[in-house]
């Protein structure tokens, strides 16, 4: 049983019993009967939870969702991209604080590179991905 469930089951567990020393023998009773149902409808609930399907985004297989894997590494890119763009801001600042040869310069170019590159790479598999796709919308398998 996880911890956070334990700690549920025992704040629950005391704040009962506190109620319970300040009522009646048919209260406590009634009480009981109570917490014992909380804690049915607690343990239903958190048991009822289910995890998304996972998707496998290795997969070029086009019963899979490749409309979502290629979603997936289009979004990636974009992130990349957004990360290539602040390091070519952050170069402009250090040169302009510590000049065009200081090491921040270089190395904020360099990581700036660095995810302009792996954008490329993620745009890449996108489209991998997102051209299984169409071929799959064209040519639908056969039941």
């Amino acid at each position: 049983m996880p911890s956070v469930m334990k700690g549920l089951i025992r704040m629950i567990d005391l704040s009962c019993r506190r109620w319970e020393k300040r009522t009646s023998h048919g209260d406590q009773t009634r009480a009981s009967m109570g917490r014992s149902l909380l804690l049915l409808v607690i343990m239903l609930g958190m048991s009822s939870c289910v995890s998304p399907e996972l998707i496998d985004l290795n997969s070029y297989d086009p019963s899979h969702d490749q409309t979502a894997i290629a979603s997936y590494y289009k979004n990636q890119a974009d992130a990349m991209r957004e990360k290539a763009n602040a390091q070519v801001i952050a170069a402009a600042r250090y040169e302009a604080l510590f000049g065009p040869e200081a090491d921040l310069v270089f190395g904020a170019r360099l990581l700036g590179n660095y995810y302009e590159e792996t954008a490329k790479e993620l745009e890449g598999i996108a489209e991998a991905h997102a051209s299984v796709a169409r071929k799959a919308q064209h040519h639908p398998a056969a039941p």
